[in-house]
């Protein structure tokens, strides 16, 4: 923790890039989970985003990544389809597809389990836990972003 996070570059189901750099000035939380652990990212994003929803849309990030370096590469494009909605007036959110595990190398990564970071305003990992947003797991998120956010 405290260590810059570096250059992490992604691209999303639609084929669009993703920058963290982009961020910059902004509290960005991932929620990385591979087949497993996904079920668990929606919980955390939901509770991250009930705390703080009066935190401004530029105050705070939060990007949901699929860990996805188990998927053959010739299930690619099936893997990825997935992720698309078939309903165009409902698309589906934005979810960055991390085929070479590069999250996980960067801020470590256990399997079957949600994995949230948290990297401040400045580029910087404040934050780096796991588990199935249980509300211990979460109150230590918590700590870690109302410092962040100045609650």
């Amino acid at each position: 923790m405290g260590e810059p996070a570096g250059p992490l570059v992604l691209t999303d189901q639609y084929d669009h890039g993703w920058q963290l750099s982009d961020l910059r000035g902004s509290v960005v939380v991932l929620i990385d989970g591979d087949r497993e652990g996904s079920k668990f990212n929606g919980a955390w994003g939901r509770a991250v985003r009930d705390r703080y929803k009066d935190a401004g849309s530029e105050e705070l990030k939060i990007a949901y990544v699929a860990h996805l370096t188990a998927a053959p590469s010739f299930m690619r494009g099936f893997v990825k389809g997935k992720f698309i909605s078939k309903d165009s007036t409902h698309p589906s959110g934005r979810t960055l597809l991390d085929w070479k595990g590069i999250v996980a190398q960067k801020f470590g990564f256990r399997d079957n389990v949600s994995n949230v970071y948290v990297i401040d305003r400045e580029g910087v990992l404040r934050y780096a836990g796991s588990g199935q947003a249980a509300s211990g797991e979460l109150e230590l998120l918590f700590g870690a972003l109302d410092g962040l956010l100045r609650r």
